[in-house]
């Protein structure tokens, strides 16, 4: 079953889906390989070694994808219900967020977009609030302006927020960019 970014369950997804395939680009390298050593009286020196060492490219990229999602654990589904209650009509709720910027991994558990604000919690672990906030609220910013971006580190805040949130009316293209570059953030 395909679970989307931002959804319950992504982080989850994501590492399976990343181990499975690494495990599948080396075998298949390896089976190519072994392949054109016996078309080969085993001479290594062939087309197929060369397919075969191309096949590390995308099993790296899998590889790399596990290794940023492992430390991070997906939310609970009782979690993801209760906070789910909490957002008014009209917001977005995204959850599983592993965001990477060039300096760091940052994972936020969930991420309320509505009425012109992003309100997030930082996940479980040592992450700089300040850093988190400075990102998002840049990169968000280029795409709208007038957006209020918090970031906080305790869930009783988050949700505290989450109920004040209004839902004001605001330019729907704009925030459809602001979800879609917060959705493209995801690892």
């Amino acid at each position: 079953m395909r679970v989307r970014r931002g959804e319950a369950g992504y982080l989850r997804y994501k590492k399976r889906k990343s181990l499975m395939g690494a495990l599948l680009m080396t075998l298949i390298g390896f089976a190519v390989f072994v392949i054109g050593l016996l078309l080969n009286q085993m001479s290594n020196r062939n087309l197929f070694t060369i397919i075969a060492v191309l096949f590390v490219l995308p099993g790296a990229k899998f590889l790399v994808a596990y290794i940023v999602a492992f430390p991070y654990h997906p939310v609970s589904s009782d979690r993801y219900q209760k906070v789910k209650e909490k957002v008014p009509e009209g917001a977005a709720l995204y959850a599983d967020l592993v965001i990477t910027s060039p300096e760091k991994v940052m994972h936020l558990d969930f991420a309320v977009v509505g009425g012109g604000q992003v309100i997030a919690v930082l996940g479980n672990g040592k992450q700089e609030i300040s850093y988190v906030r400075s990102y998002l609220t840049k990169g968000i910013h280029n795409w709208g302006s007038d957006y209020k971006v918090k970031i906080v580190d305790s869930e009783k805040i988050f949700l505290q927020e989450v109920m004040e949130l209004s839902v004001k009316e605001v330019d729907e293209e704009t925030e459809d960019k602001v979800k879609s570059y917060l959705l493209s953030l995801i690892v």
